[in-house]
């Protein structure tokens, strides 16, 4: 059975890149009819592999073509640690996925669950990252925008290398259901050349900078 290996080792080199953003949390997605799209993000969790409306930090962004933070001057004592944290975290980072001065095309979100500081270095940093981002939500909105709901979660499941038989347990199918889905997103995405979904990370370097313990 076909896999996604270029697939894996772009999400692989999009974790180390964010290692330069101090976060607990982070998502890419490319955009629809006013909603984000998942590509990737830092967890294995169903929730974060479903489409969900824009928040309004986001649509800022978005519109100003420009990184938005939220920095909460108070820590909320009992942050989200699910699928609402957008609403109560205390630290956000919207930065948009497009070519410099283009309507863009993905958006990156990344949080921190405590009290933290996202300064004009990481804005900087995560304006680079939108910048290099940009080929590979290119190269990827179009395959999976013609994914089923399913089928976008299996291609997200397949980023991380994950089985046919782990991917069953995950979505709750049988494995026979499970390998019919996976294989008819190999399939779909299989078109897609390994040198669109290539991040140059060298070009990724994060920001010289000391982290909160």
């Amino acid at each position: 059975m076909a896999q996604l290996p270029q697939f894996q080792q772009a999400r692989r080199r999009l974790g180390l890149a964010l290692d330069g953003l101090c976060h607990d949390r982070w998502v890419l997605g490319y955009l629809r009819a006013g909603w984000l799209q998942p590509i990737a993000a830092s967890e294995v969790s169903r929730r974060f592999l479903q489409g969900r409306p824009l928040m309004p930090l986001a649509r800022r962004a978005l519109y100003e073509k420009r990184p938005t933070v939220m920095n909460a001057l108070v820590e909320n004592p009992n942050p989200s640690m699910g699928y609402d944290w957008e609403m109560d975290w205390p630290a956000l980072l919207y930065a948009p996925v497009g070519n410099p001065g283009a309507r863009p095309i993905g958006l990156l979100v990344i949080g921190c669950r405590r009290d933290h500081w996202y300064t004009e270095e990481d804005v900087t940093y995560a304006i680079s990252l939108g910048t290099t981002l940009a080929p590979m939500v290119a190269a990827l909105r179009g395959p999976l925008g013609r994914l089923n709901e399913s089928e976008g979660e299996i291609a997200q499941l397949l980023s991380y290398g994950l089985s046919a038989q782990e991917i069953a347990r995950a979505i709750r199918v049988d494995d026979h259901a499970s390998l019919e889905l996976v294989e008819s997103v190999t399939r779909k995405l299989q078109g897609i050349e390994s040198d669109e979904l290539a991040l140059p990370f060298d070009e990724m370097r994060p920001p010289r900078r000391s982290f909160r313990q």
